[in-house]
């Protein structure tokens, strides 16, 4: 993954501004921008990237992708930490968790897409971050770290107020990592975030006239959704919370659009669509199943260790569609999407547990390794899709610049930087090889 992540050269569309808008300025100044930034507070996202364009040295390309791959890398080894492999089944189990984790769609604009440093993975790291804390041995350095997680995660991006979600979830099911007093300060910390935000700052909510979003069959664009929803959102923000949630658990909707369901009335949906949908809902129905059948030994608060990653799991999905009521988008949804693939491995690590000499457990995680390992691998199709496109849209710069709502005039500084990522997008980088796989191409998903 990381090799087809590091074929991919610094986006022009989102990178590029972002290197504009923080070049010249200190890092204190890129922070305090951010504080009075309207609709969205996100100041430790652009002083990361801040961070890594003043190490970088002039050497965007290996500085930006580099960083990447090393946070999937870091994500991966996390994730895995916190699933604790102690026995053959849970190393059976292991590999398709990892598919699990990274073949959801979920997780495709994590990694796709660079922003130049997607504050989504950062947080999905922040998430195993905050697990791992929780799981450890109580110590003064834990309970530090927790609220240091936290703090950076939610002045990142909103939904990085899910840290604290799953601090409490954890405590809740008996982890002890930290101490109440921990909890009782990160408490502290997301009032004094939503006083500080809403009420000394006077931030706001996206309103409905900020981006197109996906309703039914189709998109909507700013000005329909006014019409439509204008004299009353909550509809609008309530079909977004549920298709949320109906996007983890069942792959549909995508962005809010029943994909899927609109092509089957058609009569002409594509190969991925139905191994997207079909592994989502039978991965659901097996976490449903032993939820189900686990419900009285959790009433009694007697908690193993698949117990209390099902219900966090549980825990984080509604409060993380919160996140994506002014409009659903599937990389949003990514920390419940983590957390449901933490939740599948432990079920199918259960199943494959002491399994009889007959036994459709090992079939059924069989067919479920098949569609998800398919998933998995498109992820690399996107990423060498996406190394092209890239490189497409610098080649044509001159027509980005003209499509640009504003004029952007560039300082000879500027004009620089513009072209160094443009040498290291259309000169220095290698043409990504684009192999067909014939009809087996229909089976990945290319939406992402």
């Amino acid at each position: 993954m990381a090799a087809f992540l590091l074929a991919i050269p610094v986006q022009l569309s989102d990178s590029f501004t972002e290197f504009i808008s923080v070049h010249g300025r200190s890092l204190s100044q890129v922070i305090a921008a951010e504080f009075y930034n309207g609709t969205y507070f996100r100041p430790f996202r652009r002083a990361l990237i801040k961070s890594v364009y003043e190490l970088s040295g002039g050497h965007y390309y290996a500085a930006f992708r580099g960083f990447q791959a090393l946070q999937v890398l870091v994500l991966l080894l996390l994730f895995a930490r916190m699933l604790r492999v102690r026995s053959s089944a849970a190393l059976a189990a292991l590999p398709l968790g990892i598919a699990i984790v990274v073949g959801i769609h979920t997780f495709a604009g994590a990694v796709v897409e660079g922003l130049p440093v997607n504050h989504f993975l950062t947080i999905l790291i922040c998430c195993v971050a905050a697990m791992n804390i929780a799981q450890a041995q109580r110590t003064h350095l834990t309970d530090v770290a927790a609220v240091a997680v936290l703090v950076c995660a939610m002045l990142t991006i909103e939904s990085g107020l899910l840290i604290w979600v799953i601090f409490i979830a954890a405590y809740a099911v008996g982890y002890r990592g930290i101490s109440r007093s921990a909890l009782i300060v990160l408490t502290v910390c997301v009032a004094t975030y939503f006083l500080g935000r809403f009420v000394l700052i006077g931030g706001a909510a996206p309103g409905l006239n900020e981006r197109s979003a996906g309703f039914g069959f189709s998109v909507l664009n700013p000005d329909d959704l006014v019409r439509r929803f204008g004299g009353n959102p909550i509809p609008f923000y309530a079909y977004n919370v549920l298709s949320a949630m109906s996007c983890v658990l069942f792959a549909e909707p995508r962005g809010g659009v029943w994909m899927f369901v609109r092509e089957l009335l058609r009569g002409r949906p594509e190969p991925w669509q139905f191994v997207n949908v079909l592994t989502s809902v039978a991965t659901t129905v097996l976490i449903a199943r032993y939820a189900a059948a686990r419900s009285a030994n959790w009433r009694a608060r007697g908690f193993d260790e698949p117990d209390r990653f099902v219900i966090i799991f549980l825990a984080v999905l509604p409060l993380n569609a919160l996140f994506a009521g002014g409009y659903e988008k599937d990389v949003i949804m990514s920390p419940a999407g983590l957390f449901y693939a933490a939740a599948a491995y432990f079920v199918l690590r259960e199943r494959l547990s002491g399994v009889k000499a007959v036994s459709l457990a090992p079939a059924i995680a069989l067919l479920l390794a098949v569609g998800w390992s398919v998933r998995f691998v498109g992820i690399h199709d996107s990423l060498r899709a996406r190394a092209l496109s890239v490189r497409e849209e610098w080649a044509y710069y001159d027509d980005w610049v003209r499509e640009q709502p504003r004029p952007m005039p560039l300082t000879p500084e500027e004009q620089a930087i513009k072209q160094h990522l443009y040498d290291d997008a259309v000169l220095r980088a290698p043409r990504v090889p684009q192999p067909s796989l014939g009809v087996t191409e229909r089976l990945f998903d290319f939406s992402q």
